[in-house]
C-alpha cells in the first residue's frame, strides 16, 4: 500500500492577484495608446496661454530670470516691462496661432486697473516666447 499524498492547502489568491495585475497593466496600456502622451494632446493655443500665464506670474513675483527666459531674444517693448509686481492675469481672451507666430488678447490688472492688451508670441523650438506687444 502506498502512502497517501499529503494534503496541500491551495488557494486561488495568487492566481487572482496575478490576473488582477495583468488586467491593470492592460488597461494602462490601452489608455496610453488611445490618449498618446500628454504633450501630444496640448494645442499650440494652450501652449501660448501657458507661456502668457507663466510670464505674468514671473513678472508678479519679480523673477527677472524667468521673465527673460519667456521673452524673445532682443525683445523691444516687452509686455509688462514697467508693470512692477502689482500685476494680475484676469483672462486670456483669445489666442490666434498661425504657423510659428501667435497673438494673444490678454486682460490684466495693473495696480488695480484692468487693461486689455494684445501680445505677440513666436515659437522657438518647442517653446512659445513672448515678443513685442
Amino acid at each position: 500500500m502506498t502512502d497517501p499524498e499529503p494534503e496541500r492547502s491551495t488557494t486561488a489568491a495568487p492566481i487572482i492577484a496575478a490576473a488582477a495585475v495583468v488586467v491593470v497593466v492592460a488597461v494602462i496600456i490601452a489608455v496610453l495608446s488611445l490618449t498618446g502622451s500628454p504633450d501630444e494632446n496640448v494645442s499650440d493655443n494652450q501652449r501660448v496661454g501657458t507661456a502668457v500665464a507663466a510670464y505674468v506670474e514671473a513678472t508678479k513675483s519679480g523673477d527677472t530670470a524667468a521673465v527673460a527666459a519667456l521673452q524673445c531674444p532682443g525683445i523691444v517693448n516687452a509686455p509688462l516691462a514697467d508693470a512692477g509686481t502689482e500685476v494680475e492675469l484676469k483672462n486670456i481672451e483669445e489666442v490666434r496661432v498661425k504657423d510659428d507666430t501667435a497673438e494673444a488678447d490678454v486682460r490684466v490688472s495693473l495696480d488695480g486697473t484692468e487693461e486689455s492688451l494684445t501680445w505677440s508670441a513666436t515659437r522657438v523650438g518647442d517653446d512659445w516666447l513672448l515678443c513685442s506687444p
